[in-house]
């Protein structure tokens, strides 16, 4: 297996370990349990689920969307690596963001149920993986990815992303369900 693939396998068993702790977290919850909000405006532990979920949709489709025409995708830059520096500063320090409106729970998202997210999450996480190992020349080697606030990422980059992301939203579940 070359590097690049050991880097995409790598990452994505990360993302997978993060998502089966999270739904064995939500799956035994009654209904009222995971959608319980701690206060007004606030997410549920369930919307909270749902964002990560969207996000990770949403990344997908950006990707498609980007590779679809790759000779308009910007080459490596190490800059990059500062947008990647910024969000796990952003997720260190507790500062606070708002989400993109697309995926911002608070903007009527559609709230799949925990044992939906559990069919449906898997299979777009596959679809994901298969893509990137279908591009996987450009991995690391183009910007294919824009965060809405950090910028133009490489493939690479935007599963670290999507990783701290997980785990930053996990912590985030943590205390609600406390």
């Amino acid at each position: 297996m070359s590097g690049k693939m050991n880097g995409i396998h790598h990452q994505f068993q990360k993302l997978e370990r993060k998502r089966e702790t999270l739904m064995q977290q939500i799956l035994p919850l009654t209904e009222v349990e995971y959608s319980n909000k701690p206060s007004p405006g606030s997410w549920s532990a369930i919307e909270a689920a749902n964002h990560i979920y969207l996000s990770e949709k949403l990344s997908l489709a950006y990707l498609k969307k980007k590779m679809a025409y790759p000779d308009t995708i910007p080459s490596y830059h190490f800059k990059s690596w500062g947008g990647v520096l910024l969000i796990k500063l952003v997720f260190a320090t507790g500062y606070k963001w708002n989400a993109p409106e697309t995926i911002d729970m608070r903007h009527q998202q559609p709230v799949l149920t925990p044992a939906e997210l559990n069919i449906k999450w898997p299979l777009q996480r596959q679809e994901l993986l298969s893509f990137i190992e279908s591009h996987q020349s450009a991995f690391g080697s183009h910007l294919a990815y824009r965060h809405p606030y950090a910028g133009r990422m490489t493939m690479h980059q935007m599963l670290i992303f999507l990783n701290d992301h997980l785990g930053h939203h996990m912590k985030q579940i943590d205390r609600i369900l406390k």
